[in-house]
């Protein structure tokens, strides 16, 4: 198969505009670490602090010590506590015993290492083997991308559950494939159970830390074994959680989600924090909350809507879309959740490709969008600025960021997709029966 600049040099005719944006994304990414390094001594980059494995491993500690894992500020709130349910806290304990710094460089690097081999298995699936230098590549890519950086810097754990979400559409491809993957005999009717079984085991997986995630299962629908699979995993993981956590402390958990971190999009943008903020809802205000909900039920109604298509397309949509929504429809998620979205934009670059009439410059675009959004917000959320035209970007600043436009775009293309295999139920029955 023909390496990514030789395949991009016979599309410049063909499709220009896809040549175009996929050179500036590819050059964007690959180049990015020494402009984060300057970014960073100029006091604008994200420095390695990591915030977060402070809270993960004050609250592993807290449970082997025997006292309350889930500890309440003052105020009756968990910011900056552990916010994830108790059997995931075992996830650290690894890199816990190897000291602070090394144990949150350690998991970091897991995580990327991870999400790199799915999306090289996900690439496979679709019909690219990559080369040697392409496989580095997409390292260097990963490590440079922006929602990454956020994430390895901070020890978010975003990165692990999208490594999670790619292994869980490499399982499903593998289970409609009858060879293996790389020739040899037949696989076995059995071993395609077990790779549906093991698809929903990821997606499970996949928003076990975080259950607004949980749109990402919106494949399940069209297939009872992966959704046996990960009906079967959120029990495992619930009844492991009772085991060795006790009831208490799962009660205690149930306490952290009623706290919860907010549905709100009101503050002003001036008070965002550009190093998290993702705000894809603050245009719309209130109607904001109304509009994930629509958006989750209309995700449910497509999908249920594509049950009997089997088509590879309407298979391959259908999960893209459901990982697709997952920032846009949480209750508030943050820019290093954008990693996500490397997943269907992968897919949804693979099906365009393959049609004549593709937007195969989307998805590309979409990830171009996303990592240049913390930067763009650094523009947007400045009421005053020493440029010209800054009142207008602050003005106009809550329709202009970057990764809400990425995240649009991508989420728009993959429910267009989805909906041209949706077939509506006939009415036909259902009229004959009103008119006896």
């Amino acid at each position: 198969m023909p390496s990514i600049p030789r395949q991009l040099w016979t599309y410049r005719r063909e499709r220009p505009v896809f040549v175009v944006v996929s050179v500036v994304t590819l050059i964007t990414l690959l180049g990015w670490l020494p402009v984060e390094h300057h970014l960073r001594e100029m006091g604008i980059g994200l420095s390695y602090t990591f915030n977060d494995f402070s809270a993960y491993t004050e609250a592993l500690n807290r449970w082997l010590e025997g006292t309350r894992m889930y500890v309440p500020q003052e105020n009756g709130g968990y910011f900056g506590e552990y916010l994830y349910p108790p059997v995931t806290v075992l996830v650290f304990y690894p890199f816990e015993t190897t000291g602070f710094e090394t144990g949150a460089v350690l998991f970091g690097f897991t995580a990327i290492v991870l999400l790199w081999l799915g999306l090289e298995g996900v690439a496979g699936t679709l019909g690219y083997r990559l080369g040697i230098w392409e496989r580095l590549g997409l390292l260097v890519m990963l490590f440079g991308f922006q929602p990454v950086i956020r994430n390895f810097r901070w020890t978010q754990t975003a990165t692990l559950l999208t490594a999670f979400l790619s292994f869980a559409f490499y399982f499903q491809e593998r289970a409609e494939s009858e060879s293996a993957p790389y020739g040899g005999s037949e696989v076995s009717e059995r071993t395609r159970s077990l790779y549906r079984y093991a698809s929903g085991i990821f997606t499970t997986l996949g928003s076990s830390f975080k259950l607004f995630y949980a749109t990402s299962g919106a494949h399940l629908l069209r297939d009872c074994r992966r959704f046996a699979g990960a009906i079967a995993a959120a029990i495992g993981l619930a009844a492991a959680s009772l085991a060795i956590f006790g009831v208490e402390t799962n009660l205690q958990y149930l306490d952290v989600l009623t706290w919860g971190k907010g549905w709100g999009e009101g503050k002003a943008m001036y008070a965002w924090d550009t190093a998290a903020a993702y705000r894809p809802m603050h245009a719309f205000g209130g109607l904001g909350l109304y509009l994930k909900i629509l958006g989750i039920l209309t995700v449910i109604g497509l999908t249920l809507a594509t049950r009997n298509e089997t088509s590879r397309a309407a298979r391959h949509m259908t999960f893209a879309l459901g990982v697709a929504v997952v920032p846009l429809f949480a209750p508030k998620a943050d820019s290093h959740d954008l990693v996500v979205l490397v997943v269907p934009a992968v897919i949804l670059l693979a099906h365009e490709l393959d049609r004549p009439d593709g937007y195969a410059w989307i998805p590309v675009l979409s990830v171009l969008l996303v990592h240049v959004h913390r930067y763009g917000l650094e523009l947007l959320t400045r009421p005053e600025g020493d440029f010209f035209g800054a009142t207008l970007l602050y003005d106009l600043g809550a329709f202009l960021q970057p990764g809400m436009w990425g995240t649009f775009l991508l989420v728009g293309l993959a429910a267009h997709r989805v909906a041209e295999h949706a077939v509506l139920p006939d009415p036909g029955p259902i009229r004959d029966r009103l008119g006896r």
